[in-house]
């Protein structure tokens, strides 16, 4: 049973390590694409930030 326990935890550690891997290849791909245009936030007032 332990040994099965055992199994069981490390298929998850691996499926958890390949998800992580995933998103953060997602991320830095959507990172070099996505630009961030600071200036476009300097002309909305308070209430119109907050409703993001």
């Amino acid at each position: 049973m332990a040994d099965n326990l055992c199994k069981i935890d490390l298929a998850m550690n691996m499926i958890k390590e390949e998800i992580i891997r995933e998103l953060s290849e997602s991320v830095s791909k959507q990172n070099k694409t996505t630009s961030f245009h600071p200036s476009s936030s300097k002309n909305l007032s308070f209430s119109e930030k907050a409703s993001d």
